[in-house]
């Protein structure tokens, strides 16, 4: 069952991103209307519109600063990013190192503090170390002793669209006065495409000194900007192995999918969960809300 779970994620997500493949400007071609990200030799990337273009140079409207006239020479790609240019802000995804509750292989910016708080009773503090080395811890907001997490993580770009990183953590959970059950999660991760728009493959292991959680993790992640203000994010989380307390659970998987509304230093998520349980050939699922708050503090 786990394997067919499996399966269904990846083809969705294959699909998903067959359809969300970025389109470039090819000279000689018709281009499709709507708002392209433009990158120059120089690095420069300058989002914009088509106005008018001949065989030496192109005519853009950007937002910020009106018509700018690029040479051809210039301008080494042009992806399609969304509709039309409107009167209000574009905000990019300012937090492309997590999904909902699990990370990427982006990595927070360098000495900038990440506060989010999820459903109130939750909280997490993230901070950049260096720019390829964050550390981060979330507890249960009232009660910390009830539920808290301590991670680091250390990453690296390969190239201008992959990212690799490894990522540990610590969690701790009261499950009653007297049991006190720790897990620990070690996983590698590897994100392809931009802040914007990008597909995250984790693979890693829980393990526990009890053998309570013992279970192979695998974490498939898909971005896409839908609007200036507006991200389509997938999470999915699937158990290989042993489910994490079994006799308590029988977790098998979790896919979650919603929407992270961007603003210039916070962003508000909102979405869909749903656990996937097994137990005796028996699968089922229990849809729940989720919602957070998250906001950058310092630079």
């Amino acid at each position: 069952m786990k394997l067919f779970y499996l399966s269904v994620i990846l083809g969705i997500l294959i699909v998903s991103r067959a359809r969300a493949q970025e389109v470039y400007y090819e000279p000689g071609q018709t281009h499709i209307p709507g708002t392209y990200d433009f990158v120059l030799k120089d690095g420069t990337l300058i989002r914009g519109q088509f106005v008018r273009r001949d065989s030496l140079s192109y005519l853009i409207r950007t937002q910020k600063e009106g018509d700018r006239l690029l040479k051809a020479s210039e301008i080494v790609r042009a992806d399609l990013v969304g509709g039309t240019l409107r009167s209000g802000p574009d905000y990019p995804n300012g937090f492309p190192f997590r999904l909902f509750f699990m990370p990427t292989a982006y990595m927070p910016e360098k000495r900038s503090l990440y506060f989010q708080n999820s459903y109130v009773l939750f909280s997490r503090l993230e901070v950049g170390i260096t720019k390829n080395w964050s550390v981060g811890t979330t507890f249960q907001t009232l009660n910390p002793g009830n539920f808290h997490t301590v991670s680091t993580k250390y990453g690296t770009r390969l190239s201008s669209r992959m990212q690799v990183a490894l990522h540990v953590q610590y969690i701790g959970i009261q499950l009653n006065e007297h049991l006190l059950t720790r897990i620990g999660l070690a996983q590698g991760i590897v994100t392809v495409g931009d802040a914007e728009r990008n597909i995250t493959v984790g693979a890693g292991t829980t393990f526990s000194r009890q053998g309570l959680a013992s279970s192979g993790v695998v974490t498939i992640g898909f971005v896409r900007k839908m609007t200036p203000d507006l991200t389509f994010i997938s999470q999915n989380n699937i158990l290989v192995g042993e489910a994490i307390e079994p006799a308590y659970t029988y977790l098998t998987g979790l896919s979650s999918f919603g929407f992270r509304f961007n603003r210039r230093r916070h962003a508000f998520d909102t979405a869909l969960l749903l656990p996937v349980f097994s137990h005796n050939g028996l699968v089922r699922t229990s849809p729940l809300p989720y919602l957070s708050y998250q906001i950058r503090i310092g630079k």
